[in-house]
């Protein structure tokens, strides 16, 4: 990874942004809470991951740029990433607070993504999870942070196809 390619990817993770906001905007708000199957999200649940997952990526790496190689990350176990899905939490959130939440990600994104400088991309720090234990710093920019939301809005533009069409059978 570059800065080039960092600044690309910036752009294309605001479009993401962009189009997750639209997408909950113009939907039935009955159906963002809706669940396609028991073991998928709704794509309030989804939103609400984002939320979360790109606000703690986010100053991660902000983290990691004023202390090289402390040791950043979390599991799929990380009580906020749990939280931040749950129904019971989820139902609380209206579509307009996850509309303003998601866009006030941009800006955020955008300020640690100004500070990440060409020889900080591939730096290397242990990890919380062994997955990604000493990878790069361009990995958590580019696998957590920008494809992470861009395979969300494809998620969230399937799961409200398959409760639409339920809705209608």
């Amino acid at each position: 990874m570059t800065i080039e390619k960092l600044q690309e990817g910036s752009k294309n993770m605001n479009a993401a942004i962009q189009e997750m906001v639209k997408l909950i905007e113009a939907a039935d708000t009955s159906l963002l809470y809706q669940k396609p199957s028991e073991e998928e999200w709704s794509v309030m649940q989804i939103a609400s991951h984002v939320i979360e997952a790109v606000e703690f990526w986010a100053a991660d790496l902000e983290a990691l740029l004023i202390v090289p190689g402390a040791k950043w990350g979390r599991n799929h176990e990380h009580v906020r990433r749990l939280a931040a899905v749950e129904e019971t939490y989820v139902s609380g959130v209206t579509a307009e607070e996850a509309t303003r939440r998601l866009q006030a990600l941009m800006p955020l994104v955008d300020q640690a993504f100004s500070k990440v400088q060409e020889e900080d991309l591939a730096k290397t720090a242990p990890s919380y999870n062994p997955n990604f234990d000493g990878k790069p710093l361009s990995f958590l920019i580019d696998h957590l942070l920008i494809k992470h939301v861009e395979g969300h809005l494809g998620q969230m533009e399937r799961h409200l196809e398959k409760v639409k069409k339920q809705a209608v059978n």
